[in-house]
């Protein structure tokens, strides 16, 4: 049994993040849901998509190497690969919860965000666009980054509650501009695979955390 008032070392979330955790996740769905329903079985930019367009289009160079190589990092196996490596160091630095939320977070992110597409019906030049599941790998990974600094630093609440924010953005708008900038993917298809890694990661994590102490001894 841990003292009163602290953590175990293992948790996946700190327990004044779970519930801002659970809101969060909620949001993300909704606005997932939200996003849906409005472009559903469209073939075109909304005003937000062809505005955040031109703003992209007029700050980032086109056709530059780099953004293949960024979009491609979304790829499955790149995603497959990272995945792995990063629930290996995980097992290393003893943390099996975060090995598991390193598998099963982006996985659940990718498998939805793939069965999605086709029941939307949102496309782009032919192609089922929302939700972005580049968008959805890169933010996916960068959150369960993120949880693992936490867990390792253990910072306070607010701290945590910033690097979590901090670790998802960086890794899934970086994913997103390029996606946008290259003309792969509309804007909004960008916020809906976002939405989906957060929901699923947060969701997952909350999940392993409750199951895991049910099952620990006390």
């Amino acid at each position: 049994m841990t003292p009163s008032g602290s953590r175990p070392h293992h948790d996946l979330l700190p327990v004044p993040l779970r519930r801002p955790a659970a809101v969060t996740a909620v949001i993300a769905v909704m606005t997932f849901a939200v996003l849906a329903m409005r472009y559903g079985g469209t073939a075109m930019a909304g005003r937000v998509d062809r505005k955040a367009q031109a703003a992209i289009d007029s700050s980032i160079p086109l056709g530059g190497r780099w953004l293949d190589r960024a979009i491609s990092l979304g790829d499955p196996l790149p995603v497959i690969t990272v995945a792995f490596l990063l629930a290996g160091l995980c097992v290393a630095l003893r943390q099996p919860r975060l090995a598991v939320l390193a598998i099963a977070g982006p996985g659940l992110t990718g498998l939805a965000t793939t069965l999605l597409k086709p029941a939307i019906g949102r496309t782009i030049d032919g192609d089922f666009a929302y939700p972005s599941g580049h968008t959805g790998a890169a933010g996916a990974l960068g959150l369960v980054v993120a949880l693992l600094v936490v867990s390792l630093l253990q910072p306070g609440p607010r701290l945590a509650g910033v690097l979590l924010v901090i670790g998802t953005l960086l890794t899934g708008v970086g994913m997103a501009l390029a996606l946008v900038a290259e003309d792969i993917h509309y804007a909004t298809d960008t916020v809906g695979g976002l939405s989906i890694a957060v929901a699923a990661v947060l969701t997952t994590a909350l999940v392993i955390d409750r199951f895991a102490n049910r099952q620990a001894p006390t």
